[in-house]
């Protein structure tokens, strides 16, 4: 069975994405504001756009098999497939772009609607591994807060939910993710200012110490340096994170 909080689960990234659109909605998106740089290196906003409208069919597209009988992966055509798509999506005119995200979000929120506790249970392939279809609100949540961010329309790390920092930064900061991400011969020590957390993670000789609230240090761990950088002063720089 799907844990007991599953609607608790969904009504948060719902919440999330009501948020998300109504912040859209109040951004002026002509051609310059749409090929604008995102915060991601090498993406505009056009294609921080493009891949959150692509990743919720990806999303409803895996759920939806679920509720048919036909498992689909995330991505019927791979990863190439989903790169193409989203260069050629954000190749397009701001207002079908922007169309593209409320469509799609939208066509995700159905799914959602139709979910049982037998299909949230079930089995799905993304990218990488096979998840329950449950975990699968939380990857959506992700794409949802991370990049808003990435999209740099006003949206920072510190407006992140508490509810959405507080289960990634124990996540993030395991071991096992962290020291393969580090610089060669680093090991940090996290201090989290507004939880008293201390964290470590041993890599090498050299300590570092980063020290900043939850937020901030989810930020960095995330691989958003620039959206964080008047908290926390030059950190490690980690290698891309998924």
């Amino acid at each position: 069975m799907p844990p007991a909080d599953v609607q608790r689960r969904l009504a948060a990234v719902r919440a999330s994405t009501d948020r998300f659109v109504d912040a859209l909605g109040q951004v002026r998106w002509d051609e310059q504001a749409v090929r604008a740089p995102s915060m991601l290196p090498g993406w505009a906003r056009a294609h921080v756009l493009t891949h959150l409208a692509r990743n919720a069919d990806a999303i409803a597209g895996m759920l939806r098999g679920v509720l048919l009988r036909k498992p689909t992966p995330m991505y019927p055509r791979g990863d190439a497939g989903r790169d193409a798509d989203i260069e050629a999506g954000a190749a397009r005119e701001a207002q079908a772009i922007l169309a593209d995200v409320m469509t799609a979000t939208s066509r995700l929120d159905e799914v959602w609607s139709e979910m049982t506790d037998d299909a949230w249970d079930a089995t799905v392939r993304t990218r990488s591994r096979e998840v329950a279809a449950w975990r699968t609100l939380g990857m959506r949540w992700r794409e949802v807060e991370i990049h808003w961010v990435d999209l740099d329309i006003g949206y920072r790390p510190s407006d992140w939910p508490a509810a959405f920092v507080a289960p990634l930064l124990p996540s993030l900061a395991n071991p096992t993710e962290l020291a393969p991400r580090l610089p060669a011969g680093v090991s940090v020590d996290i201090e989290v200012t507004d939880t008293g957390q201390l964290l470590s993670v041993t890599h090498g000789p050299e300590r570092v110490t980063v020290r900043g609230p939850s937020w901030a240090v989810v930020g960095w761990l995330l691989g958003r340096p620039a959206a964080i950088k008047e908290e926390i002063i030059d950190p490690p720089v980690l290698t891309p994170w998924l």
